[in-house]
């Protein structure tokens, strides 16, 4: 069978390598936590026609930095290995390690070691390590009953930009859209420490999201559709391509926004530092023991669609 034809979860799932679920794995330490996750790119797959390698490195550090976010910890070290075509000019490298340091600069992280090797194309991968103490980590498993779902910030941003860049409406911001990402180091802390319980990254969308915590732990979402705050940019995208303003908010994943519940009788409380740390996080709907359902237009409706998911030609499930 083609890997193709079962998607990454499965891929993940024949090969056992998910057993703990969370984005980052866990050790103990005196103290704290040690935090340590991974992501990849590749030239063919991430990195539009027309970005700048600045650019491109900014976003290689953006995901690695996210993974870290989902736990609400503290990132420390980043390790780069590429491997790369020889026929790369070494100002490229030179601009892409650039964006990297820049973006890791801003919280307090540096490029640690790493690896380059002689390849055909250009991919890196990086390694990324954290840190947080024992009670302010957020795992998945902390998901409950009766709480209330939460997110920050616009959906479908990403989407949209990745539609204008297909479709050739204004390619140059359709890149920044796609790849100019800020990951929620700083947020996650804060949220955690008012209360949230479990967190992650909405790399690939809400609809992948909850349907990757309906299969682990069991739990299902009630999503009030109106609730979610979507990118003007959205219903452009949406005239342009044909696909649907959910579709294209709540499916095609990439904004790197959190996702995360609190209990219900913190919820004031947890708004009022949110309102004070001018952080954009509001609730969705909430968590209970059934199935993944969205209420829009007057009605409940059951979630199919599973969202974006790697290895599968069409980045939606209908």
């Amino acid at each position: 069978m083609k890997l193709k034809d079962i998607g990454e979860r499965s891929i993940i799932r024949k090969l056992a390598l998910d057993n703990k679920n969370d984005d980052c794995y866990i050790m103990e330490f005196n103290d704290n936590y040690i935090l340590v996750s991974t992501d990849i790119i590749t030239g063919k797959t991430h990195i539009p026609e027309g970005a700048s390698p600045e650019l491109a490195g900014k976003f290689f550090a953006a995901i690695n930095l996210s993974d870290i976010a989902a736990m609400a910890g503290i990132p420390e070290g980043f390790l780069v290995s590429l491997s790369i075509s020889p026929e790369y000019d070494i100002e490229y490298l030179e601009k892409f390690y650039s964006g990297i340091k820049k973006e890791l600069k801003k919280f307090n992280a540096k490029i640690i070691g790493g690896d380059t090797k002689e390849g055909d194309g250009f991919t890196a991968s990086g390694t990324i390590i954290g840190k947080q103490e024992y009670n302010l980590i957020r795992k998945r498993s902390y998901i409950g009953e009766g709480q209330y779902l939460m997110v920050t910030g616009l959906h479908g941003s990403s989407g949209s930009g990745y539609i204008f860049y297909k479709y050739n409406h204004n390619k140059p911001y359709g890149i920044k859209k796609m790849l100019d990402i800020e990951p929620k180091i700083n947020e996650a802390i804060i949220i955690s420490k008012a209360g949230a319980q479990f967190m992650m990254d909405l790399s690939d969308g809400i609809y992948a999201s909850v349907y990757q915590m309906k299969n682990d732990y069991n739990i299902g979402f009630k999503i009030y559709n109106d609730k979610i705050k979507i990118d003007n940019d959205v219903y452009k995208a949406s005239e342009i391509s044909g696909f649907s303003v959910d579709d294209i908010s709540l499916s095609f994943g990439g904004d790197y926004e959190l996702m995360f519940t609190v209990n219900k009788n913190s919820y004031d409380s947890f708004m009022k530092v949110m309102d004070e740390n001018k952080i954009n996080a509001y609730c969705i709907g909430e968590t209970y023991k059934g199935d993944n359902m969205l209420y829009s237009n007057g009605s409940w409706d059951v979630i199919k669609k599973q969202g974006f998911e790697h290895f599968h030609t069409y980045p939606l499930n209908k």
